[in-house]
């Protein structure tokens, strides 16, 4: 494993406020190829250097480390910490791996209000699928959750192309009937249809809402 500060950077992106050469990049690069090493990802700040007026900043602190180093610690990454000294943030490798289960996904209240999300919820948890030979319960869970996630994304893009066309069909109409209204034509039952639009448009509207909050 090799770390510290190389003096070099990999891309144009690792530098601002000072000279980046591509020539010097690609030396670089074609050494960490040529050691076959892993260069860790870094996580907080952008940069590990920076001079004293913060207008030049460069990230030259990283970790190389060997393959056979990743296969006793597949989880190292690299964390940039506060600045404690006058140019250099210091950086460690912690290894750290966390299984927080299957990912979450959105599911919106407003959902109970639209037809069709039982029958979703159902076909997709009763779905069949190829186990092979899976016997582990939360293998299988996972696998039926994320049949429900496809589903339902499915499904709810369709609702929600129908729900923009509804909208585009109400507008049409309330302009319609404004129309004949502005050239003198006030029957009673006209207004009383425009009144039942507006109601459909506001129930859309608190659909949106609902999704919002």
């Amino acid at each position: 494993m090799k770390l510290g500060d190389f003096n070099e950077v990999r891309d144009d992106s690792e530098r601002m406020g000072s000279q980046f050469h591509p020539a010097s990049a690609r030396l670089f690069n074609q050494f960490i190829e040529d050691a076959n090493l892993f260069d860790i990802a870094l996580g907080g700040p952008r940069f590990t250097l920076s001079d004293k007026w913060g207008s030049k900043f460069s990230t030259l602190d990283r970790f190389l480390v060997s393959e056979g180093l990743l296969a006793f610690f597949p989880h190292l990454s690299g964390l940039v910490l506060e600045k404690k000294i006058p140019d250099h943030r210091p950086i460690i490798l912690p290894e750290h791996s966390v299984d927080y289960g299957p990912k979450t996904f959105w599911f919106f209240y407003s959902w109970f209000n639209h037809e069709g999300l039982d029958d979703v919820l159902q076909n997709s948890w009763s779905m069949a699928f190829d186990c092979d030979g899976i016997l582990n319960p939360w293998v299988i869970f996972k696998k039926k959750l994320q049949i429900l996630k496809s589903n339902l994304r499915v499904w709810y893009s369709s609702i929600r192309i129908g729900m923009d066309g509804k909208r585009k069909s109400l507008q049409d109409k309330i302009e319609s009937i404004d129309a004949i209204l502005m050239a003198g034509d006030g029957r009673a039952n006209l207004r009383e249809h425009r009144v039942l639009i507006l109601k459909e448009l506001a129930d859309l509207d608190y659909l949106a809402r609902v999704d919002l909050a």
